[in-house]
């Protein structure tokens, strides 16, 4: 019997990294694709694919030349994305349309071409992995939160499409002890009161959950087979703050964001 087969993107590093080792696992054959050229230490049986997701050319002809080469994947997980940490008026030109492709055209390229022909076989699972940005926006990171909603909204769409056929999950994780602040593209002469906020951002993920819990949530909800919102993260992340957004008032929750980033 043929392998199952498993696609995540950003594969290489953090939580990627650990969902293709709970693939591998579970006895997935799995491709990581990410633009790494080779795969760390520790990932043995696992495929690295060197591809440029802000390249939508090369993002399309990826998808279309592994489905040529290696069949439909059983699962299919989004995860590949980065930080952009800058006031608006200093935002890089170059970086809007990166990060759009990055967080949201790429992931919706890569649905259009796997979506239908997983539908056909009617199996599958594809994970969008978006934010709890998309509810609490961090500040000085518009084009990050943007994304993330933008590919949660894309996902609820989708879930009503092929509620019969496949299971598309929205994963709003909240925050994970990742290098995320240490890889993100930040303003080199910023403000007082951008590195207060900076500083909340990297508390805060600092005391967050390791990556190896947060694609442990993750994989517990592909188990599932079911489409669906999913929150994860910490308690407060996963629970409280979810909650929260669902009884405040949008002005007392602009508030509380506003205090708690300084």
């Amino acid at each position: 019997m043929s392998k199952r087969i498993a696609l995540v993107t950003g594969g290489s590093k953090g939580i990627g990294r650990e969902l293709c080792l709970r693939l591998k696992d579970d006895g997935y054959q799995v491709y990581s694709a990410s633009r790494s050229k080779s795969l760390p230490q520790g990932m043995d049986g696992i495929t690295q694919i060197s591809i440029d997701f802000s390249n939508s050319l090369e993002t399309r002809a990826f998808a279309e030349k592994f489905l040529e080469q290696n069949g439909i994947p059983e699962v299919l997980i989004n995860n590949a994305g980065y930080g952009v940490f800058y006031e608006w008026s200093e935002f890089p030109y170059e970086e809007i349309t990166r990060q759009i492709q990055v967080l949201f055209s790429s992931p919706v390229e890569l649905c259009r071409i796997f979506a239908p022909a997983m539908a056909e076989e009617s199996r599958g699972v594809i994970v969008n992995l978006s934010s709890l940005a998309t509810l609490y926006p961090l500040p000085f990171m518009p084009l990050y939160n943007a994304g993330k909603a933008a590919l949660s909204s894309f996902s609820q769409s989708l879930i009503l499409e092929y509620q019969h056929t496949l299971a598309i999950i929205d994963i709003r994780m909240g925050d994970v002890c990742t290098d995320f602040n240490n890889t993100a593209s930040k303003q080199k002469h910023d403000s007082p009161i951008m590195r207060r906020s900076w500083l909340q951002i990297d508390r805060q993920l600092k005391s967050s959950i390791s990556p190896g819990e947060a694609a442990k949530q993750i994989y517990t909800s592909i188990k599932l087979g079911k489409s669906g919102t999913f929150f994860g993260g910490g308690w407060f992340h996963s629970k409280f703050l979810p909650n929260l957004y669902r009884i405040l008032p949008l002005c007392l929750l602009s508030r509380l964001i506003l205090q708690w980033y300084k």
